[in-house]
């Protein structure tokens, strides 16, 4: 097994947790491909987000001394040779075999490696203040099995996590990443003349690309729904806590900071509506991106919404306005929320299609007779905003 310093595994789980939710983290990587077989190690912490997987592990310098040389040693041996083993042994493990783990909410899930269009592979370190500075300047090692393998400085893991907060745009970051770096000397731009470049979308960071950085504005209040979309477990009510709504989350984590804005924007305005008791169309929108249509709606409020008949009614009604949202915006995916008022409590029930998208004569007519919908019509969404007005 690696040898890590507990303290920067948990800090990488606990903020791992944060980024990607319980559900989408694994730090208990250990699997039997075959009883009596043995045991196998995954990276010291995973991140799975259905087709697209991160695989990281850990280093952390034990009995750092004053002498470059030896922490220069160290470094190649943890970080280069050792560590990059761990990271084409993780990846071969997922090619060889279905993987059953058990994320952060002690749930067990198996990880298909078949399924995965790609893996994100990431080692994060703690050098010591002697680490000379070519070492802190190697940014990645490309593998002859492996492709490419981000090394970052656990710090400025860290930060990128820290800033981008939402999963879809962390994987795009390590992409924009991967591709810039191959391109240029990584000495002569910091991680955060990258962070900055990607941001402020720029094509190639430089050296001054991290002054975007400080008029980067964090609205949090405008996007932020990850304390809606992480614990959806916890509001779940059915005894046998259907995975189904892992599919739900999988869905927000796919898409960029813009659509959770977009959404967030229509999710206040439903929760408002349901609040005075008053009646809006459905709202909706799609992501071509992900395929993946998002609607929200609020039931009239003449139509009952608790006991066996309210039960019914919000159900029903949410399949059936979802259903219409992805045939009208020709997604094969659509995930759904209804908002209701119950006395002083809010209840929010979920759906999620899956199904491919094929005309529909009996739709089409029901939709041309009485469209619950507001028309249709394509906008550009920024995910990044700045103090300037710039986005």
């Amino acid at each position: 097994m690696p040898s890590i310093v507990p303290a920067l595994e948990d800090q990488i789980a606990q903020l791992n947790v944060q980024a990607f939710w319980k559900e989408l983290t694994f730090s208990q990587n250990t699997f039997s491909p075959e009883p009596g077989k043995g045991e196998y190690e995954l990276a010291d912490n995973v991140v799975w987000l259905g087709n697209h997987a991160f695989a990281l592990q850990l280093k952390q310098r034990d009995g750092a001394t004053s002498d470059p040389e030896q922490e220069r040693r160290w470094f190649k041996k943890k970080v280069l040779t050792t560590a990059t083993r761990q990271i084409r042994d993780t990846l071969r493990f997922l090619r060889e075999h279905d993987v059953t783990i058990t994320n952060e909410r002690g749930r067990v899930f198996d990880v298909r490696g078949a399924q995965l269009e790609g893996v994100t592979s990431i080692i994060s370190f703690v050098g010591s203040n002697a680490l000379p500075q070519d070492c802190w300047n190697t940014r990645y090692h490309v593998s002859a099995t492996a492709g490419f393998i981000h090394i970052v400085p656990a710090e400025d893991y860290f930060r990128i996590l820290e800033t981008l907060r939402v999963p879809g745009d962390i994987r795009e970051y390590f992409a924009y990443r991967e591709k810039v770096l191959l391109q240029l000397d990584p000495a002569t731009v910091t991680e955060a003349d990258v962070m900055g470049a990607f941001i402020a979308d720029e094509p190639m960071p430089t050296e001054h690309s991290h002054d975007h950085l400080g008029l980067f504005v964090q609205d949090l209040q405008d996007f932020d729904i990850s304390w809606l979309i992480g614990n959806l477990f916890d509001h779940i009510q059915a005894d046998d806590k259907s995975q189904d709504y892992c599919q739900i989350m999988l869905e927000f984590a796919r898409v960029p900071r813009s659509v959770w804005r977009a959404f967030k924007e229509r999710f206040k305005m439903a929760v408002d509506a349901a609040n005075d008791g008053k009646y809006v169309k459905p709202f909706l929108f799609a992501f071509p991106a992900t395929d993946c249509t998002f609607m929200i709606a609020v039931p009239p409020p003449d139509l009952p919404v608790s006991g066996a008949d309210g039960d019914s009614t919000r159900l029903t009604g949410l399949k059936n306005f979802t259903d219409a949202a992805a045939y009208l915006t020709k997604t094969s995916r659509a995930v759904g929320l209804l908002v209701s008022k119950d006395g002083a409590y809010f209840q929010l029930d979920w759906c999620r299609l899956d199904l491919p998208w094929a005309p529909n004569p009996a739709m089409d007519a029901l939709l041309e007779k009485s469209n619950p919908f507001r028309p249709l019509q394509e906008r550009t969404l920024t995910s990044f905003h700045f103090a300037n007005g710039e986005s």
